[in-house]
């Protein structure tokens, strides 16, 4: 906009272009350069008095002798969010999954009563009910609800809310992909799972991901090892045995230089080991099998050993990508597990929950992973 005032002007436009000391400006009418000093981020919108002047070329600049900031441009950069790549994932697993018959669902955001994990939840009142509700850890319970009203294959891509600290690698809020089936066992969800993420690196063009220069080809299978059985190594990499007992262990993280209290279970130390000394070594993709019984109270037991579980876990470039379990469906051994508070599951499990498996995975790390991205901040 162009206000007439014999030889000078009143100028009024929004900042396209900023090179040096000059500044230029759009309007409808069409396009001025500025000379001038103070500092200005595109897309703002300045007012500003001078003399129009003309160059050798004959192109119009003007000289100001008053600018003042109307509107401040406070816009986010879309490109750093990687919002076009998260549809795109979030659109491929959906479609994917259809195509195995399984069943979409959009599970609810809060719940009645707190979750009896680790993972501290997000706590809000409703002044219409007169009570506190609680933010959903995971939608694992509420697709639990729905099988046990006889579906087969199930599947829910939601966003779940998470009271803890922050990291490149977690957030308070993340997206998560979880799927249930009855037909699956054990080891045919982790060849699923496999198969799943193989095809989103195809779908972006990655045949071969390249990890700290080293090339991995994706026509090779995931390489699968126990919990104990990578410990082990781990032990006899520093010259020392390992043994079950608990005095031993405490030993031997105290040797590491590892920080421990006295109430630790076996399944907490191994953990404890696991996360501080071998998980940073991991590059490449490895599924972690059979973990400790105490660690995950909702599994089905081994038939050769009591006191593991049939679990599992993904672990890339030291992040753990998925978590996936065979469910326990004994109502006696839950009702010990859960001490009766999580009364709406024990009743499901009491009419008839079938023998199934449970995956859970982490679409904001595997975009991370997949376009090599610094923090997990700029995934929505």
């Amino acid at each position: 906009m162009i206000i007439n005032l014999k030889n000078y002007k009143i100028f009024f436009g929004k900042i396209t272009r900023i090179k040096n000391s000059f500044i230029e400006i759009k309007d409808y009418s069409g396009k001025i350069q500025i000379y001038c000093k103070k500092k200005f981020s595109l897309g703002d919108i300045i007012m500003f008095y001078g003399k129009l002047k003309k160059t050798k070329k004959k192109f119009f600049f003007l000289i100001p002798f008053y600018i003042k900031l109307v509107i401040k441009n406070l816009k986010i950069c879309c490109k750093k969010l990687y919002i076009k790549e998260t549809f795109s994932v979030k659109n491929f697993l959906f479609n994917y999954l259809k195509k195995f018959s399984f069943i979409f669902l959009n599970s609810t955001n809060f719940c009645k009563n707190k979750s009896n994990s680790y993972s501290n939840n997000f706590k809000t009142y409703s002044f219409c009910k007169k009570k506190f509700i609680y933010l959903k850890i995971s939608p694992e319970f509420y697709i639990k609800k729905i099988i046990s009203n006889n579906y087969n294959r199930v599947f829910d891509i939601t966003k779940c809310y998470r009271n803890e600290g922050t990291s490149n690698i977690h957030n308070f809020e993340f997206n998560m992909l979880e799927y249930y089936s009855s037909n699956f066992t054990f080891y045919k969800s982790i060849f699923f799972l496999e198969k799943l993420i193989k095809n989103i690196f195809y779908s972006a063009n990655y045949y071969f991901l390249e990890l700290f220069k080293i090339r991995l080809s994706f026509f090779i299978l995931f390489k699968k090892i126990y919990l104990l059985e990578i410990l082990l190594i781990y032990f006899l990499k520093n010259n020392f045995f390992f043994v079950h007992s608990i005095n031993s262990l405490f030993l031997f993280v105290n040797f590491i230089g590892i920080k421990t209290i006295k109430n630790y279970f076996k399944s907490d130390i191994y953990f404890k080991i696991f996360n501080k000394k071998i998980l940073q070594k991991i590059i490449f993709p490895i599924f972690l099998i059979n973990f400790p019984r105490k660690s995950s109270p909702l599994t089905k037991i081994l038939n050769l050993n009591i006191n593991y579980c049939n679990r599992f876990e993904l672990f890339m470039l030291g992040i753990e990508i998925s978590n996936g379990f065979e469910e326990l469906n004994d109502y006696f051994i839950q009702k010990n597990n859960l001490f009766k508070k999580n009364k709406d599951f024990l009743i499901d499990i009491k009419n008839c929950l079938y023998n199934m498996n449970g995956v859970g995975v982490g679409v904001d790390r595997l975009i991370l992973i997949l376009l090599k991205i610094k923090h997990i901040k700029k995934i929505i």
